[in-house]
């Protein structure tokens, strides 16, 4: 048996919202026209890598790109714990009005960015946990080269964990919708790898 397999983590494509900046976690998007012509670009990306399962977030966002992905093959596998960070009552509100309307609030949580719960939410760092459990359970139930599609800031916190470095140094990258991050196991081992903007 092949002691190498590839994990293939996808930010959902683009969503359907406007151009302001909103903080958005749980609330649920779907793709948006120009998100589902993406993920259907991503197709001739995957079409060599010997895919064996998919699996997906819960939100719209997240499992209309994977059955995209899918093509009829096989259904994605549905995983809550794969959903982005939960924002509590900032979720769906732009950046602007969460600064009007909670602005110690906002102040504390960019001084505590990792531990920092929003009322009704979950900080980073236990969003961090519940992925990464998450990612170790679907190793272990899978074999070979899988994707998972899921969020940005789930997408951040896997990097954190795997490569060693804080939370807020993961959230320096650059994470496109559409993009994907290349995990390779060898021998049990969770590697770093790359990351493809496309």
């Amino acid at each position: 048996m092949d002691n190498v397999r590839n994990i293939y983590v996808v930010r959902h494509c683009q969503p359907s919202f406007s151009s302001k900046k909103f903080c958005i976690g749980k609330l649920d998007i779907p793709l948006s026209h120009e998100g589902r012509e993406q993920a259907k670009n991503l197709l001739s990306y995957f079409s060599d890598k010997k895919i064996s399962s998919i699996y997906s977030s819960n939100l719209k966002r997240a499992w209309e790109t994977a059955e995209i992905l899918a093509n009829n093959v096989a259904a994605p596998i549905i995983k809550s714990e794969f959903s982005e960070i939960d924002m509590g009552k900032w979720d769906g509100l732009t950046f602007d009005e969460i600064k009007l309307l909670y602005p110690e609030e906002y102040k504390k949580r960019g001084e505590d960015f990792e531990n920092y719960v929003v009322d009704g939410g979950e900080s980073i760092k236990e969003c961090q946990s519940r992925a990464m459990i998450e990612l170790f359970k679907t190793l272990n139930e899978s074999s070979g080269n899988i994707i998972i599609v899921t969020h940005a800031g789930v997408i951040r916190a896997m990097l954190s964990s795997v490569e060693g470095i804080s939370i807020s140094e993961a959230f320096g990258y650059k994470i496109d919708y559409g993009s994907v991050k290349q995990l390779v196991v060898n021998h049990q081992e969770l590697q770093r790898s790359v990351i493809w903007n496309f």
